[in-house]
């Protein structure tokens, strides 16, 4: 696939949100760079984790306008698209772009693609990707005329996941604490006072990410810990460090969707009740453990469902084979492949380049 292509990314990352959207959207990128020789732009809000991190992987970022609303902010947008010539915008936001708007960007032949969006900007687009979640099933799809995939073969992770890990026999069990890029609601000290509470013997490794502000909270937690932590900041490579544990105690957000591609048994906690609906369809279908809202998750309960987890090594490995079985790691490419079909048939110069 060697499709020359116009390509927008919006979508943001910050300590509030966390990186999720932008991990997604770099990992389409990706694939579009090293398949398609094209180098897709981002359009995101400034801020100190978002632009940084896209940036240090080699894409350009056009920032939005300091100031202004929903309304004006889509008017840039539109604007922005029509003079760099935009073949194809990818929205991975949660805000409150109109929809309105992206049906006047739609209209001028820019093929549109969303990502797990519950908006009625999802009914403006032309592809739209959502994981097998139960909110998706009550969602309104009157007057969408573009087309639906559904199905946890849409996942989008980074290329490195869902290629294996091979045991590794003889060692001591590890425990993974990772709490997202900047872990709004320290879960990470939620999950380190749970561990306290247990006399079992395993290694713990916690992850922060580089939005982590709860430092001096930390630091205080770890100074009369009965357990010793590894901690890792801002981890360069998650994949090579999940292929070293047993179990994940995890926010859930697409670092669960990475573990279960990585066949790495997992508990997680929700910051909102949309992700703990959205983490019951992966404990539904045997590939983790959801607890739900952290808010309602009490010590003793994460304590007693790590304990448990790491008593049943059956269990473990049913969960591991489950998730590796069902989240292969290929939806990104699965997307990037279709969104370039469907542009170059729609595109009089990609088409050209396409067949020639």
């Amino acid at each position: 696939m060697s499709i020359p292509l116009q390509i927008l990314c919006r979508c943001d990352g910050t300590p509030e949100i966390g990186l999720g959207h932008v991990s997604r959207c770099l990992a389409l990128a990706e694939i579009w760079r090293g398949e398609c020789g094209t180098l897709a732009t981002f359009a995101m809000r400034s801020g100190p984790l978002g632009p940084a991190r896209v940036r240090d992987r080699g894409f350009p970022v056009w920032e939005l306008p300091p100031v202004g609303g929903p309304t004006q902010e889509g008017r840039w947008l539109a604007e922005t698209v029509h003079s760099h010539g935009i073949q194809v915008l990818i929205l991975d936001v949660r805000d409150d772009l109109p929809a309105a708007l992206v049906s006047r960007i739609r209209s001028r032949g820019v093929l549109i693609a969303t990502l797990d969006d519950p908006s009625e900007r999802r009914l403006a687009a032309d592809l739209a990707f959502y994981p097998p979640v139960p909110q998706v099933r009550r969602l309104d799809w009157t007057g969408f005329s573009g087309e639906l995939h559904v199905g946890w073969e849409w996942i989008v992770l980074d290329r490195a996941y869902g290629l294996g890990r091979p045991p590794v026999p003889g060692r001591a069990l590890r425990v993974l604490v990772t709490m997202g890029g900047s872990d709004p609601a320290a879960l990470t000290l939620q999950a380190i006072r749970a561990l306290e509470l247990l006399e079992d013997d395993f290694e713990t490794l916690v992850v922060l990410g580089p939005g982590f502000s709860h430092n001096q909270d930390l630091d205080r937690v770890l100074a009369t810990s009965r357990r010793r932590y590894q901690v890792l900041r801002q981890v360069a490579n998650m994949r090579d460090l999940m292929g070293e544990v047993d179990l994940a105690v995890a926010s859930f957000g697409v670092t669960a969707y990475e573990l279960a591609a990585m066949g790495v048994p997992a508990i997680h906690l929700s910051l909102t009740l949309d992700h703990a609906e959205s983490a019951s369809a992966m404990a539904a279908a045997g590939m983790a453990l959801s607890l739900g809202v952290y808010k309602e998750v009490s010590d003793v309960k994460l304590a007693a469902s790590v304990a448990q987890l790491l008593a049943d090594a059956s269990r473990r490995t049913a969960m591991a084979a489950r998730a590796q079985g069902t989240i292969d790691g290929r939806g990104g490419q699965r997307i990037a492949h279709l969104v370039a079909s469907h542009a170059a048939r729609r595109s009089p110069s990609a088409r050209a380049a396409h067949e020639g």
